[in-house]
C-alpha cells in the first residue's frame, strides 16, 4: 500500500489555507480509518477486516465539501468549531438527500473531519478523543436518521 499526500486549498476567513492529507492507497481506494476506534468497524471481526475506505474520487470529494462548508463559516470560535461545522454541513445535505444516513457513511465523512484535523495541525491523540465523541454526539442528535447497516452511498 501507498502513502498519497493529498493537497486541498480553500480560504478560511478571507486566508488562503492549504491542508495536506496523507493516506494509505492501493487499487483505487483511499484507507481512511486511521483514528476511527475499532469496535466502530470491527463488529467482532478480526482487525484487518476493520480497515475501512473509500474511492479517491469520494474521498476528495467528500473532504472537499468539508473545507468548503468551512469557507462559508464566520461565526466559529475556534478551528476545531470551524471543522466540526464543516462536518455538520455534510451529514445534514446527506440527510437533506437520503431522509438517512448509514452509519459506515457517517464514519467515512467522520475520517475525513479526522484527517483534516490531522493536516490542520492537531495532535493524533487529540483526534482519537474527538472521534468518538462526535460521533456520539451526531447520532443522539439524529436518532431516527442514521442506519446501522454498512455502507452505501
Amino acid at each position: 500500500m501507498e502513502k498519497l499526500r493529498l493537497n486541498f486549498d480553500s480560504e478560511i476567513l478571507g486566508s488562503p489555507r492549504s491542508y495536506v492529507v496523507e493516506v494509505p492507497y492501493q487499487d483505487g481506494i483511499v484507507a481512511t480509518s486511521e483514528f476511527c476506534p475499532t469496535e466502530f468497524i470491527s463488529g467482532g471481526i478480526e482487525l484487518m477486516a476493520a480497515v475501512r475506505g473509500e474511492s479517491l474520487d469520494k474521498f476528495m470529494a467528500d473532504c472537499r465539501m468539508q473545507l468548503l462548508a468551512m469557507s462559508k463559516m464566520n461565526e466559529a470560535e475556534t478551528e476545531l468549531d470551524r471543522h466540526i461545522g464543516g462536518l455538520m454541513a455534510v451529514v445534514m445535505e446527506h440527510l437533506g438527500r437520503n431522509k438517512e444516513i448509514l452509519f459506515g457513511d457517517l464514519l467515512l465523512y467522520i475520517d475525513c473531519f479526522s484527517l483534516l484535523l490531522k493536516a490542520a495541525g492537531f495532535k493524533n491523540d487529540e483526534i482519537r478523543e474527538i472521534y468518538p465523541r462526535v460521533t456520539k454526539t451526531i447520532v443522539d442528535l439524529y436518532p431516527g436518521y442514521v442506519n446501522s447497516a454498512a455502507v452505501g452511498s
